[in-house]
């Protein structure tokens, strides 16, 4: 599993006027425990949590997960992980740009 940084390098240049979010759309199966290994591995990443959702959907569970505090090199880097935690989770990510007036 890879290791991650709270704030990689790739936020740095942007800290005084953008804030970035990514969120994380995950499928995961109805029979699948996998609410407490994401829970880990966002731990893992040192990635803040600001919004989970969970909608079930026929036999699956969608999560979609907002994090802060990690750049985008890093967010790739969870993704995989979250996809690698189970051969029946999709994940997809999207990187947001938030201007920040100051």
């Amino acid at each position: 599993m890879s290791t991650f940084t709270a704030l990689s390098p790739d936020t740095r240049p942007l800290d005084s006027q953008f804030r970035m979010t990514h969120t994380f759309h995950l499928s995961v199966g109805a029979n699948e425990p996998a609410a407490g290994q994401l829970e880990s591995t966002l731990k893992s990443a040192s990635a803040r949590v600001d919004k989970w959702q969970i909608l079930r959907r026929g036999g699956c569970y969608e999560h979609s997960i907002t994090v802060g505090g990690i750049g985008e090199t890093s967010a790739r880097a969870l993704r995989k992980a979250l996809a690698s935690l189970n051969s029946e989770i999709k994940v997809r990510v999207e990187h947001m740009l938030h201007f920040d007036a100051r």
